[in-house]
């Protein structure tokens, strides 16, 4: 009997298998390669520098957000620290968030490693600054104006938007009438609208409020017939986005997939787009289809619990169309889930029932992907209180992933402090959380602070200056419970301080560093004699 021998990839395979796929420019072959990489390593320098590789696939993607998550795994140890530093301020660039990309450059730099990127870092620090220097204030206006729409201070937008409105400057108007339609006062969007289209009759962007108002106004007919219009302009990616929504919003799927297709050629791996093409043949029955684009989604991001859901529906018919654009799950689901977790949650038995059940922790997953900071805050004490290595694993996870939001952070961040979990869990955070190590070291190593609403690196100078006994500080800190003397929701800041202060005169100076009045001050140093 002949005998058939396993072959048994070996990490320089995988690896080689990586840079040819690199060559070929096959970016989603590379990333297999890569996370096969990732199972084979066995130290963490080797994982942490497979981390940094993944990170520079996401960036050829153009998946930057993507790309920052893995970059920020990679700080947790000092030799891949600059690459990854490095690596997010690329990314940054690319995000269009300059200001932001010269302090993680900067921390580059101070990091150092074993690579040099100072000659690339100042050529690009060169470049942002001198587009920052040109950014003309009407551009800052308009983008702070959309800013508050997003986070629904309408009036605020409009009183933004005014000078440049009564000045007659047609992206003030459109931006104003689409203001006016999310607030429900459609006879004044109609009046702006109107008189632009009448000089402009081939405005885009009006065309494109004018349909949201007649969805809005239930006016279909009217709004059929400017679709049809749209159809023969010159669209940029993000007006064939709005078009396929509102073709999907009355049904036509097909119209839908056209634009959404449309945007692929240009953006290959965008995975909300690959997501709602999928849903969008679903809808049309067309079942093989769906389950292609849906399968190209997974293979860009595999850890999304979202994606391996929908896959789910559309491989066995779960839910029956239409589905809507969204990226959730359908409601029928997610209230099965939801069930499911607090049904866990209140039995007394969660740490027992995490370790045992097959789909609690992909639940679990799901649904801090939500984005509600009520289960958010439920979810993140629970968890926190189970000490078993599969629920801290979970745990460690979403403190790292740069999906959440920053409330999001904040709570996981409040109950590891709670629970303890200061010796177990390593972290890194996102961009509002610069990196951190959420232990008390015996010497300053990664010293980085908050600002309110930004990161910015502090002069490690002036911090490595500072000479304390570590002992004495430590040993304070574990006789004395200071986390439940201390309001966490009063300064986040302050929260933000402890992830990397090692010593009380670094946390006094961080806290009037980034305190705004004298009341925040007197309070941060009274926080201080808890120490």
């Amino acid at each position: 009997m002949q005998k058939i021998l396993k072959f048994k990839p070996s990490l320089d395979y995988y690896l080689k298998t990586l840079d040819t796929r690199l060559a070929e420019h096959d970016y989603l072959g590379a990333l297999d390669s890569a996370r096969n990489a990732l199972r084979q390593s066995k130290t963490r320098i080797d994982k942490e520098a497979i981390n940094i590789l993944i990170g520079q696939i996401y960036f050829e993607m153009g998946q930057y957000i993507l790309s920052c998550e893995y970059f920020f795994r990679a700080v947790k140890v000092p030799q891949t620290r600059a690459s990854a530093y490095f690596g997010v301020g690329r990314n940054l660039v690319k995000m269009n968030r300059e200001e932001l990309a010269l302090e993680y450059f900067d921390c580059a730099l101070s990091t150092g490693g074993v690579e040099d990127f100072s000659g690339a870092i100042l050529e690009w620090t060169h470049i942002i600054r001198q587009n920052l220097t040109i950014k003309s204030p009407k551009f800052s206006e308009v983008a702070v104006a959309k800013n508050l729409v997003k986070l629904g201070e309408y009036d605020e937008a409009l009183e933004i938007l005014k000078p440049r409105f009564n000045s007659g400057e047609i992206e003030a108007k459109v931006i104003t009438a689409d203001i006016l339609v999310l607030k429900g006062e459609y006879s004044k969007a109609r009046d702006i609208l109107l008189k632009i289209l009448r000089f402009e009759n081939d405005n885009v962007s009006a065309l494109l409020v004018l349909c949201s108002l007649c969805l809005a106004e239930k006016d279909y007919g009217n709004l059929e017939i400017n679709l049809e219009q749209l159809d023969e302009c010159e669209l940029n990616d993000n007006q064939l986005e709005v078009l396929a929504s509102l073709y999907a919003s009355i049904g036509k799927y097909e119209k839908s997939v056209k634009n959404y297709e449309k945007i692929l050629k240009n953006d290959v791996f965008n995975i909300k787009y690959l997501l709602f093409t999928a849903i969008c043949y679903y809808n049309l029955g067309n079942t093989q289809e769906a389950l292609y684009y849906i399968g190209q989604a997974r293979w860009v991001d595999i850890e999304n619990p979202i994606l391996n859901i929908y896959y789910d529906i559309f491989n066995r018919n779960l839910v029956l169309p239409p589905l809507k654009l969204v990226t959730q799950i359908p409601t029928t689901i997610s209230e099965d889930k939801l069930k499911n977790i607090f049904s866990a949650i209140n039995s007394g038995y969660f740490c027992e029932n995490f370790v045992h059940s097959l789909t609690l922790a992909d639940d679990i997953e799901w649904c801090f992907c939500l984005k509600n900071n009520t289960l958010t805050e439920e979810l993140a004490r629970v968890l926190a209180q189970c000490r078993k290595k599969q629920a801290i694993a979970l745990y460690s996870k979403m403190l790292l992933t740069v999906r959440l939001n920053k409330n999001q952070k904040f709570y996981l961040t409040k109950y590891a402090l709670l629970n303890n979990h200061l010796k177990s869990i390593d972290l890194t955070a996102n961009f509002k959380y610069r990196s951190f190590k959420l232990t008390i070291p015996k010497k300053i190593e990664n010293n980085l602070v908050i600002k309110r609403g930004l990161c910015s690196a502090v002069s490690f100078a002036e911090i490595n200056s500072i000479t304390v006994n570590f002992n004495a500080i430590n040993s304070k800190l574990f006789k004395f419970d200071w986390v439940e003397n201390i309001d966490l929701q009063v300064d986040e800041n302050l929260v933000a301080c402890l992830y990397f202060c090692e010593n009380a005169q670094v946390l006094e100076q961080a806290c009037i560093y980034f305190a705004t009045d004298k009341e925040r001050v007197n309070r941060a140093i009274n926080y201080l004699q808890l120490l």
